[in-house]
């Protein structure tokens, strides 16, 4: 394989892995966020998808982000009574970040 292709391999791989490692960043800063008044809804996990794509220029396949999407999967909850989000039975909204909501 030619030197060029496989740093143009290896840049792709690394521009992809920046991505994802920005959103994990971004997750895990607003991991402990809640909603600051009732009803509100803090803040979704957000993830990133990854697609095999040809690079017909060169005649490589690199990785890409195919996109970021939010994580549709239920919030966590959490008793705090006094917490201006509480809903009617004392209990707030925590972001579905993994690990976070517990």
């Amino acid at each position: 394989m030619d030197l060029v292709k496989t740093f143009q391999i290896s840049a792709a791989g690394l521009r992809a892995q920046s991505t994802r490692l920005r959103v994990i960043a971004e997750n895990l800063a607003n991991a402990g966020t809640t909603p600051q008044a009732p009803g509100g809804t803090p803040y979704r996990r957000k993830i990133v998808t990854f697609a095999n794509v040809l690079d017909r220029d060169l005649g490589i396949r690199k990785v890409e982000v195919a996109g970021v999407r939010t994580d549709s999967s239920p919030f966590g909850k959490r008793y705090d009574p006094g917490h201006p989000a509480a809903d009617g039975d004392g209990y707030v909204q925590l972001p579905n970040v993994n690990g976070w909501s517990k």
